[in-house]
């Protein structure tokens, strides 16, 4: 199944839809709870200059079904920038139908544009992404995910 789908580049008044793209990944990956972007903060990020963060939002028949996040970071391995792809999702009804895979072409096109490669991180037993990624010929590693929280910090100084 294949579905009709647009894929544009979201902006400041996308912010509502997208925080409700955001709410269902984090309750499809059982992170609702720690969801912190709010609509105000997304709309911060894409109309900061330059904006914080970038954001591509698949429709279809007018409803948002799907997207993808990045931001543009600098990496001492690459030498250079590239694009940090933060998260892509697609809604339920949607999945199987080409609309993650238009999400990360578009994706790809962006970053093509601005001559630069990608980086992103899968959960280990995430195997149906990880099959996903690989067809599109992406390279998987093995590495932890570390993070360190503000408050964390605090309490060991």
């Amino acid at each position: 199944m294949t579905i009709d789908v647009a894929v544009r580049r979201a902006v400041a008044k996308d912010a509502e839809q997208l925080h409700a793209l955001m709410g269902a990944l984090a309750e499809h990956e059982g992170y609702a709870a720690y969801l912190a972007a709010t609509p105000e903060s997304l709309a911060h990020a894409m109309s900061a200059k330059p904006p914080l963060a970038f954001f591509l939002l698949a429709e279809a028949g007018g409803r948002a079904i799907g997207f993808v996040s990045w931001t543009r970071v600098y990496g001492i391995w690459r030498g250079g920038d590239y694009f940090n792809l933060d998260d892509l999702f697609v809604v339920a009804d949607a999945r199987g139908a080409g609309v993650g895979e238009a999400l990360m072409r578009a994706f790809a096109a962006e970053a093509m544009a601005e001559g630069l490669g990608a980086r992103w991180e899968v959960q280990p037993d995430n195997l149906g992404a990880r099959r996903f990624y690989a067809r599109l010929g992406a390279e998987l590693e093995e590495k932890a995910v570390v993070r360190w929280s503000a408050a964390a910090m605090a309490a060991a100084s």
